[in-house]
């Protein structure tokens, strides 16, 4: 009984030793020192790309219209695009090489409420391959095999 009694008290000590330990410590306003703050970088623009036909350029203001699909909204629309000095373009030398019926992958960001083009992929309309006079499918008739 003796043996059991002094385990007790012992484990009573420790319980009541440690007790400061899980508890918490309240501090003062004062004492809180405030986390600094993270580093902001500088915003940048999103980009946003679509993909569409082309339906207008306007060379002199530097412009080109796109019609493309939102699936956001499940419906077609169509985007002003600028082209500035910093407008990688793709596939073209210039916006006057862009025609309408082009289909174009555009990626841009929304700078002053104006779509200001970063990339433009152009993918020209080709017309189809005629076959060339006296080629070999027009020597074969037709119901021979």
């Amino acid at each position: 009984m003796r043996k059991s009694l002094n385990i007790l008290v012992i484990v009573s000590i420790m319980l009541l030793s440690a007790l400061p330990v899980f508890s918490q410590d309240e501090k003062t306003p004062e004492a809180v020192v405030p986390m600094p703050a993270p580093a902001v970088e500088a915003a940048q623009p999103k980009e946003i790309a679509i993909y569409g036909e082309v339906q207008a350029v306007d060379s002199a203001s530097g412009t080109f219209s796109v019609q493309y699909y939102d699936y956001d909204s499940d419906s077609e629309k169509t985007a002003d695009i600028a082209v500035n000095k910093d407008s990688k373009l793709e596939n073209v030398s210039a916006l006057s090489d862009v025609k309408k019926g082009d289909w174009a992958d555009v990626t841009y960001s929304v700078v002053d409420a104006k779509k200001v083009a970063k990339i433009v992929t152009v993918e020209k309309e080709e017309a189809p391959a005629e076959p060339a006079a006296g080629s070999a499918a027009e020597d074969v008739p037709s119901d021979e095999y």
